[in-house]
């Protein structure tokens, strides 16, 4: 069987490439453009490609306009209805309407990601293709992300909720007629906050010389009401990255830290990209993994501990569906759509000229976060050729240096917050 299998994602093209060699003949292509020239090359030399799976999502072309062009070069190539190419759309969205786009494209059948052999294996015997043995897995890792989406999706999950406070301050601070002494005393309602915010301002990040400050309106001064809202955000969400399970813990206090570090890179692009209005992106850098964090503390409920859990495999499962799930999260809580566009978008490899820029800035944050050791997926990105760099007109120099920014604020960021 020849395959060719179409998807932007570079993890998500590798783990269907490992998986469909299995069944024959593999070829990659990353785009819609890559596809069709791959798709009319194989046409020319006689050797069309017995199935192609093409992800629904695509920045150039998503997978919905690039099905029907190449159903026009078999047509223009006269291939005959039995020798087109079979065609599986892959997709991380299981409503209704995706499946319906799916198949009104005109593809063969569908798959949700994230998907495993078994449940490829199962998909290609359905449409009545040889396959070979099923192999025996461990533990369904997919299985069980899948049944946690489904349970969000028939409202059977309840979502965390930020502090009540922190939606005060914001209430507090789209008041004109607001200012330190309002916001202290919401604040002072918490000792714990009040402690942190002690603590922060007397940190490495705010602190240049003088006496260690004792009150938390003098904190509030230092630090700034814009800031402290920033602060007030983090406990709320640090809260938030808790599991009993011990095969979790290390990696929700990864993906905590990872997303600090985001938060942090997203604040330092934004201000080089000069807007000090860095509210709204810190919050989006903060909360943008929302659904990775909800899915591992669902699985770690999930899963006894005397059970080993494969790694590779869980973080293959995760990022396959972690950022729809994420932006479905964000519209549950009522963030509205520039959230939830921003994390669909945002971890395309490359991008439309209608990307927003949060999900540009969201992008770059991920590498330098990875650049500086606090990656969650990957480790130890580079910072030179990245396509949301250059479209943000961001060059290398200036990343390099945000990036030693970022981490001389983690190291401070880390004992404020662990």
């Amino acid at each position: 069987m020849k395959i060719l299998v179409v998807d932007d994602e570079l993890v998500s093209r590798k783990k269907m490439m490992k998986i469909m060699e299995s069944f024959g003949e593999c070829v990659a292509a990353e785009n819609g453009k890559e596809a069709l020239e791959a798709v009319e090359l194989a046409i020319e030399k006689g050797e069309s490609f017995d199935l192609i799976t093409l992800d629904i999502s695509m920045p150039d072309m998503d997978g919905t306009e690039v099905l029907p062009k190449i159903r026009l070069l078999e047509k223009a190539k006269d291939i005959s209805k039995e020798k087109k190419s079979k065609v599986i759309m892959v997709t991380s969205q299981s409503d209704k309407n995706t499946i319906v786009i799916c198949i009104k494209a005109g593809c063969d059948s569908y798959i949700l990601k994230p998907f495993d052999h078994s449940s490829l294996s199962k998909k290609l015997e359905e449409m009545g293709m040889a396959i070979s043995e099923v192999r025996q897995e461990g533990p369904n890792l997919r299985q069980m992300v899948m049944e946690t989406i489904n349970r969000f999706n028939q409202g059977e999950i309840k979502l965390p909720v930020l502090l009540q406070v922190s939606k005060e301050i914001e209430t507090v601070m789209n008041d004109p007629g607001s200012g330190i002494k309002e916001v202290a005393d919401i604040l002072e309602k918490d000792g714990v906050l009040t402690l942190k915010i002690i603590a922060a301002s007397n940190s490495a990040l705010y602190y240049r010389g003088g006496e260690k400050i004792k009150d938390l309106r003098a904190a509030i001064t230092r630090i700034g009401i814009s800031e402290t809202q920033n602060i007030v955000s983090m406990i709320s969400n640090r809260s938030l990255y808790q599991t009993n399970n011990k095969q979790f813990k290390e990696l929700i206090e990864s993906l905590w830290l990872h997303s600090l570090a985001c938060a942090t890179s997203c604040r330092e692009i934004m201000i080089k990209l000069g807007n000090q209005n860095t509210d709204k992106i810190f919050m989006l850098g903060l909360i943008h993994d929302i659904g990775c964090l909800l899915l591992l503390i669902s699985l770690g409920d999930m899963t006894s501990e005397s059970i080993p859990i494969n790694r590779e495999e869980l973080l293959e499962s995760l990022q396959d569906v972690h950022a729809t799930f994420g932006a479905a999260i964000l519209n549950d809580l009522g963030l509205g759509p520039e959230f939830a566009n921003s994390l669909k978008a945002y971890k395309w490899t490359s991008f439309k000229k209608e990307t927003p820029q949060e999900a540009l800035i969201l992008n770059l944050a991920e590498k330098i976060a990875s650049h500086i050791n606090f990656g969650f997926f990957e480790s130890q990105a580079e910072l030179s050729d990245l396509e949301s760099a250059k479209i943000l007109g961001l060059g290398e120099k200036t990343l390099t240096e945000t990036a030693e920014t970022v981490s001389l604020e983690m190291k401070s960021l880390k004992g404020v917050f662990q």
